[in-house]
């Protein structure tokens, strides 16, 4: 699985991913990543190949098939949204979903309007290592690292507060406390390996103690092949809440020290750990 990545257009990142588990995460985005690239609209994928993308551990075919299902009964309930102006266009993901448990392959159908968001990529795309997102436990942390993946070359994300709990699922239920606990601690926990000196800074709103807006910085990745600057990306729903992926003036000049969260500090037998653990999958 070495290698293999996945590339989609940032809107996706918009539409949260409405109580899919860690597991059933994975499978979805082994499928984008089949899918990526292929100019055909339906693709069979063998269960082996999938189980593989996709670093699951069960043996069971039973419950392999029926992770399967419970996956596209969620994507069902995913629309993917165009706007212009007032006027928008919803669509679901893929059109068609066969299981074939006998022959064990996966026939999956996409939807044509939505070609784009997987093929004929040119510009405001999201890229991630699959077998980074598979090794990451909680769904929480899994939909926190790609949101970071679309501004990994300016290290720099910024989002208010009731934005963050709709692109991650959080229950309104949830008081900060809750998601201090559940949400950004496993958050914090697992993707400084990923996000070099990643940081969370709270922000409260300027009449209130209420956490109005939530600031993530980390180590920027360098670019490779493009002398381009990056490009202004939406990440609201609303042009108030418009996030561009630019490094403020403060990052820039080391002038601003952000509140580390306590669970940020790592021993050295944990990071040898991870290390030694990734090194065993590269060479599997």
């Amino acid at each position: 699985m070495t290698g293999e990545t996945v590339v989609y257009k940032n809107d996706l990142n918009l539409v949260p991913l409405r109580n899919f588990t860690s597991v059933e995460m994975n499978l979805f985005f082994s499928m984008c990543n089949k899918l990526k690239e292929q100019e055909t609209r339906k693709l069979t994928i063998p269960f082996e190949d999938l189980k593989e993308l996709s670093n699951y551990d069960q043996t069971a075919k039973e419950r392999f098939i029926n992770d399967l299902k419970k996956v596209y009964d969620k994507v069902l309930q995913l629309t993917y949204t165009e706007y212009s102006g007032l006027s928008f266009k919803k669509f679901v993901l893929f059109t068609s979903y066969e299981v074939n448990a006998y022959d064990e392959y996966l026939t999956i159908s996409i939807n044509p309007e939505l070609k784009g968001i997987l093929n004929s990529l040119t510009g405001d795309f999201t890229k991630f290592e699959l077998e980074e997102l598979t090794h990451i436990k909680s769904s929480y942390s899994k939909n926190m690292y790609r949101l970071l993946k679309q501004y990994k070359h300016t290290g720099y994300f910024k989002i208010q507060t009731d934005d963050f709990r709709e692109r991650l699922d959080i229950p309104k239920s949830y008081r900060m406390t809750n998601i201090n606990k559940n949400v950004l601690n496993p958050i914090i926990k697992e993707l400084p390996f990923i996000f070099k000196n990643l940081n969370i800074t709270k922000i409260s709103a300027k009449k209130s103690r209420k956490i109005e807006w939530l600031e993530f910085t980390f180590e920027p990745e360098k670019r490779i092949h493009s002398r381009r600057q990056p490009e202004m990306s939406n990440v609201g729903k609303n042009k108030q809440n418009i996030n561009r992926e630019m490094t403020p003036e403060w990052l820039k000049n080391k002038k601003y020290e952000p509140i580390k969260p306590k669970t940020t500090e790592f021993t050295e037998e944990q990071q040898k750990a991870f290390l030694e653990k990734m090194n065993r999958i590269e060479k599997l």
